[in-house]
């Protein structure tokens, strides 16, 4: 991994080693190097490489000894660096939690969160059980106890609260803003609902019975509508009158 003036800059403090014997030997020719370990001794007996060479950053370690010196050194400084810091830092001791599991998430989440007040975790999740639910879900749980009533059936519910989809609330909600351009009354949304869904029960119609749902009804409204003033005798009564009116009004003098 050197480059050709690395290894040549190599080559010549090899050269000015006297425990270093280097020569040239097979074909094509390559450098071998031997060392003499009775020189190698006497030089680290006499002291006279480690002293005469000194470490620095541009130039590389030239023996086991300074390796092993700097690495102690560095450790030493290390040790005493991060010692000092962690004293400083860390005072008091971090809270031991006892965790059940320490990899979940809600365990990670409950260690870093040991010093909340009970009584406040305690009041945020009476006050999230106490929120009121949405206009949207109280009229589609008009919808699903009007059904339930009607077909004897139960509708799929967790906890005692309907299960509304995605696609059941947006439908819900179009129903309820149609109910409320069709209807002259000033019935609150989930009544309004309670007896659309009860019209929609009683005109017969057996696919719809068999697909009784929020979104089947809310694409069906007009049909429903319509039907159920032609087939509920009050409305047909009622019919009957307006249209009496009317006519009384258009040839009154």
């Amino acid at each position: 991994m050197l480059t050709a003036n690395e290894l040549r800059s190599a080559k010549l403090r090899l050269k000015s080693l006297s425990f270093m014997n280097m020569y040239l030997k097979g074909v094509p020719a390559k450098t071998h190097y031997e060392i003499d370990a009775d020189l190698l001794f006497s030089e680290i007996n006499k002291s006279s490489l480690v002293k005469s060479t000194k470490l620095d950053k541009l130039n590389p370690l030239n023996s086991v000894s300074d390796i092993n010196e700097t690495i102690t050194e560095s450790t030493t400084e290390n040790t005493t660096k991060n010692t000092t810091k962690k004293g400083c830092e860390f005072k008091n001791p971090l809270p031991k939690t006892k965790i059940k599991n320490p990899f979940s998430r809600q365990a990670y989440h409950d260690s870093l969160n040991t010093d909340s007040d009970p009584k406040e975790n305690f009041a945020k999740k009476e006050k999230v059980a106490d929120r009121e639910p949405s206009e949207t879900y109280l009229c589609f749980s008009a919808f699903a106890s009007t059904y339930e009533r009607l077909a004897g059936v139960t509708y799929p519910s967790d906890k005692g609260n309907f299960i509304m989809t995605a696609k059941d609330g947006a439908n819900c909600k179009k129903l309820v803003t149609w109910l409320k351009k069709v209807s002259a009354s000033e019935q609150a949304p989930d009544e309004m609902v309670r007896m659309f869904t009860t019209a929609a029960w009683q005109i017969s119609d057996k696919w719809l019975k068999a697909n009784f749902t929020i979104s089947n009804i809310y694409s069906h409204a007009n049909n429903i509508y319509t039907k159920f003033m032609y087939s509920n005798p009050a409305a047909q009564e009622k019919r009957r009158q307006e249209e009496i009116d009317r006519l009384v009004n258009e040839y009154k003098p």
